[in-house]
Parts: C-alpha cells; structure tokens; sequence
C-alpha cells in the first residue's frame, strides 16, 4: 500500500506513519508547521496546508489509500470540514477510492448516556465548535462514493499500544469508555486501511 497521511506530524498522526512503516508499507506524510522527525527509507514527507486544494492534489497523486488524522490545533473551527473537502475532491480526481479519517466519539450523540457527564457537558460547551467541525467532515465523507472508514476514539491519551480495546461498527458510544492509547487508535486507521472489515463504517474505540 501507499499510504498518504494527512496530520502526519501530531500525536496521533505520527503514530499512523510509524505504524504504517511498520507493517511494510510506503509512506508520505503530509505536514503543515510542525516537523515530522521521524526517518525511514519508505518514508517521504512533504509540506503544505490541507486547506489548500492545489498541495492537496498534488500529494495525492501515486498513493492508493489516506489516512486523515488533523489536529484541531491546526487553526480555525472549520479546518477538518474544508480539509476533508479537499481531500475527497482531490481522491475524486485522482482515482483514489480508500480513506480512513479520526474523528471523535459522541459524534451525532453528544448526548448518549453512554458519554460520561463531564464528557456531555464538555461537548456542549468547549468541544461544540470541534464537534460541529467533526460532524461536517462525517457528513461529507458520508455523502462521498470513497471506500471510507470513520474512527470515533474516546478520551486520547499518549499510553503505549496495549493491542487490547472495544469497538463499535454502528457509531455508537461504549458504555465506560473513557480513554484509550493514540497508538492504539493509530493501529485501527492502519488496518481499516488493510482490510475491507471496515469499509462504510463508523468505529467508535475505546480500552
């Protein structure tokens, strides 16, 4: 496979090249500001803004699948949606047709019992922008004819990989799921990638 991943240089991006690398295949890691260190021999990185769809459809081209993992740092209350927009036409374009992109759980159930109270309250109130944001760029992934899968983590934390976590193919929260590993969510993206088990839907994980 020849993996294309935007975000490639946050927390949980980094941990999908280096999985990816790990499992043999080439990969090009798309980044904005921050710097990627991390070298491999079937690694290439390249600079540009994914809100800009010129870098976008010029990284695509020559990949057969993408992960799309931005960070929410990256600027703005819209960045995932206008991201997502660019990537879709880009893959369109191209003749790319396999995507998996990292969202959040709770989407389209903010307010699920099954979230904890703190994570309702928080997602009423400082995460309402980043999940408006999430929602549109689901909608539209939704909407597209791509081989897609969503992933949906809980609370991320930066824990080694355990290989252990619950999942959910219907999008639905998880009862007591309130943290699960980057690297753990990272190993998912990797094998939605691998494997048609995932194709057309959203995976909520959770440890």
């Amino acid at each position: 496979m020849r993996l294309l991943v935007f975000g490639a240089a946050g927390r949980t991006g980094r941990l999908v090249v280096s999985k990816a690398l790990g499992h043999g295949h080439e990969v090009t890691a798309f980044v904005h500001k921050r710097t990627l260190e991390l070298q491999h021999e079937r690694l290439r990185v390249v600079r540009g803004d994914v809100r800009d769809v010129a870098a976008v459809s010029e990284a695509v081209v020559g990949h057969s699948a993408i992960a799309f993992a931005l960070s929410t740092s990256l600027g703005g209350t819209a960045v995932q949606e206008a991201g997502i927009a660019n990537v879709i036409y880009a893959m369109a374009e191209k003749g790319v047709d396999r995507l998996s992109a990292v969202s959040c759980a709770g989407a389209f159930e903010r307010n699920s019992p099954k979230l904890s109270i703190g994570r309702r309250l928080l997602v009423a109130s400082a995460l309402r922008g980043t999940y408006d944001d999430l929602e549109a760029m689901e909608r539209r992934i939704m909407a597209s004819d791509l081989d897609w899968t969503i992933v949906r983590p809980v609370g991320l934390s930066d824990t080694p990989a355990t290989g252990h976590y619950r999942f959910s193919l219907d999008g639905s929260p998880l009862s007591d799921g309130k943290k699960v590993s980057r690297a753990d969510v990272a190993s998912l993206v990797v094998k939605s990638l691998e494997t048609d088990t995932y194709w057309r839907r959203a995976v909520v994980i959770a440890s």
